[in-house]
């Protein structure tokens, strides 16, 4: 079994903030997405998946905190 590299935290640029929360479950994660402080999008995935949305995002310059 691998072992994932999921954390909770916001990453933004640009007005568009991601919201990560790891869900009680341990297996998926809930997202929040807002640009300028509008709810754009809100999604639950499984940690797998989040992870690798964590990685685009710092590809695409996105910061984390």
């Amino acid at each position: 079994m691998t072992e994932s590299k999921a954390y909770g935290g916001t990453y933004t640029y640009e007005g568009h903030d991601v919201h990560f929360r790891i869900q009680e479950n341990g297996i998926t994660m809930e997202i929040l997405e807002t640009k300028d402080g509008s709810v754009v999008k809100e999604v639950v995935m499984n940690i797998a998946d989040a992870v690798d949305y964590q990685d685009q995002l710092l590809d695409w310059g996105y910061t984390s905190y």
